[in-house]
């Protein structure tokens, strides 16, 4: 067998170590080897396949985008490596369940966080590694099987010939402002809601194509103020009074909690949907498998 091309684990064992201390000094320590020695091994996997895996940013070592990709399939083998040798040693699973999800970067953070509840509520500890991104780069990487799953607001499985959605849930979608503004509006809701300044997701969304929707039945065409990838950080303009904006009944009370805000109505037809998707048919990953289970009761009333 020609081993010429084969991957060094013990290079690739000592780049891991780096990127986990995040300093060659603090990881040579760990290692209990010299400092030269482990540079020259991390400098041999570079080398090995013509990869630059490490970049100066000022006086430290950061990873490229080549090296978080190998870090990550780095984290993968050496967790199962130990797996191994606690199943060869008689051992049953130890130290905690890893869970690596994909949240699109248009998901709410807080319906993320609830969907995440469940895994909290584990019988065993759970190290939970969360990564948002778009969704074409989610489905790139749980093709790979760099992901346990991904949490989305559209499906998925067409980005992914091995890609299959898990529908958890729906939520109708409420306007918010400022208290002083909400009250003013409540009474000539939907129709006065043209006179007003709008806080908007980025345009091709899910939620913003349904509120577009909702915009053209009611006969208007809204005044935008700002539009947003991050509905935190819209959420927070909402709450310093730059306009009106839609939040997932599912986590209005929260939102509520959250931010000086107060409902103003219903937006009528609007909905957001929420998925589930991961490179199986049958979720297996007891994780994963949780946030399923549990999703059903926390949509049934929204």
């Amino acid at each position: 067998m020609d081993t010429s091309h084969s991957l060094n684990y013990q290079h690739l064992y000592y780049f891991w170590m780096f990127a986990r201390e995040g300093t060659m000094a603090a990881a040579a320590q760990r290692l209990h080897v010299s400092l030269p020695t482990l540079s020259v091994q991390v400098r041999k996997l570079q080398s090995h396949y013509d990869k630059q895996l490490l970049r100066k940013a000022g006086r430290r070592l950061e990873l490229t985008e080549v090296g978080q990709a190998v870090f990550r399939y780095a984290e993968s083998i050496f967790s199962v490596g130990q797996e191994l040798e606690n199943y060869l040693q008689g051992h049953a699973h130890m130290g905690p369940l890893r869970v690596e999800i994909g949240v699109a970067h248009v998901l709410p953070k807080l319906v993320t966080w609830q969907l995440l509840e469940p895994v909290r509520e584990l019988g065993e500890a759970c190290h939970i590694v969360c990564r948002e991104a778009s969704p074409q780069k989610l489905a790139e990487e749980l093709s790979l099987h760099q992901l346990d799953v991904i949490l989305s607001d559209t499906p998925l499985a067409d980005l992914g010939a091995s890609l299959f959605d898990h529908f958890l849930g729906d939520s109708k979608v409420s306007i918010f402002a400022v208290p002083e503004l909400a009250e003013t509006l409540a009474a000539g809701f939907p129709m006065n809601m043209a006179e007003v300044d709008w806080l908007l997701p980025s345009r091709g969304t899910e939620l913003r194509k349904s509120l577009e929707a909702w915009f053209n039945k009611l006969g208007f065409r809204p005044r935008v103020a700002a539009e947003f990838d991050d509905l935190a950080l819209l959420k927070v303009a909402g709450e310093h009074g730059l306009g009106a904006f839609p939040v997932p009944d599912v986590v209005a009370d929260e939102a509520m909690r959250h931010y000086r805000i107060s409902r103003i109505g219903l937006a009528e037809g609007v909905v957001e949907s929420f998925y589930a998707v991961s490179a199986n048919r049958q979720i297996e990953h007891p994780a994963v498998a949780a946030i399923a289970k549990a999703a059903p009761a926390l949509f049934a009333h929204v």
